[in-house]
């Protein structure tokens, strides 16, 4: 099957936008979440969130919006503690985790039947991704847009030089809110595509193949931006022709760019080291 053909099915229509808004949405908030050392948040959210899952599929309404919800809460704890030296970062992430599975999993038992669209939200599944999903991605995505143009300087500040950003008194309250409860419903926007166990692989591993070629802040940001959508975009294309599930073919298709970009800057290093030395010689 050609690729315009593929381009023009209505579901692959629908994952391939949700997939693309998802990686730049991710690739935003990775570029501030990564070099904070604070990936774990992904996997802490991802799961935690299962339990707003559960409460939907219990109620029989949309899970997402739960999900969302509870994930708000989430990154607005995190916020919250940030300066609490008896609460750390990694730790309440993993009470998330955690606590988010382990009352979901149990929640889940008072379901009757099989329940196939769990399984969806576990490993993510492209049939599963309908309008409402897309809509409510746009909607997140285009808020993330406003808020992140009048945040965008005390967030580069604080993630630069976070000592110099309270010398010169810089606000940085709302945007250390913004940034971690937009990340927690950026992760949870993305379940469906990816699931739960997967979607932190758009956040993290981007951002580590940009740090590995990119030389500046801003080429950091275009390179994890380019790097995150064209994997989206190949990950969702292979996985539908192979016939494969399209989480685990997204994922490994950044952890294959990731091996690539590090082979390529080890020896791009290592040239730079023999020309410095053949100068001195």
């Amino acid at each position: 099957m050609e690729l315009l053909e593929i381009l023009t099915i209505p579901f692959m229509q629908r994952a391939i936008i949700s997939g693309i808004l998802l990686a730049i949405l991710l690739g935003i908030f990775g570029i501030f979440i990564i070099p904070r050392k604070m990936g774990f948040i992904a996997d802490g959210v991802a799961h935690g969130s299962l339990l707003g899952v559960a409460v939907g599929l219990f109620l029989g309404v949309y899970p997402i919006i739960f999900a969302m919800i509870l994930a708000a809460v989430y990154g607005a704890l995190l916020a919250k503690v940030s300066n609490n030296s008896r609460l750390t970062h990694d730790g309440l992430i993993g009470l998330f985790l955690t606590g988010g599975m382990s009352a979901a999993i149990i929640l889940l038992t008072f379901i009757p039947g099989y329940k196939p669209e769990l399984f969806s939200y576990l490993f993510g599944n492209i049939l599963s991704v309908g309008w409402s999903d897309l809509y409510v991605l746009i909607a997140a995505f285009s808020i993330t847009l406003i808020v992140l143009i009048k945040q965008w300087r005390p967030l580069i500040m604080t993630t630069i030089h976070n000592d110099l950003s309270k010398i010169i008194r810089i606000h940085v309250t709302t945007s250390r809110y913004f940034l971690f409860v937009g990340t927690s419903i950026a992760l949870v926007a993305g379940v469906k595509l990816l699931g739960v166990i997967l979607v932190s692989a758009l956040l993290i591993v981007p951002v580590l193949i940009a740090n590995q070629l990119g030389s500046s802040f801003k080429s950091t940001v275009i390179i994890s931006q380019l790097v995150g959508t064209l994997s989206t975009f190949g990950g969702i294309i292979i996985s539908y022709v192979v016939d494969i599930p399209t989480g685990p073919t997204v994922a490994l298709t950044l952890v294959i760019v990731f091996s690539l970009s590090s082979g390529y800057s080890l020896i791009r290093s290592n040239l730079i080291k023999k020309r410095t030395s053949h100068k001195h010689d």
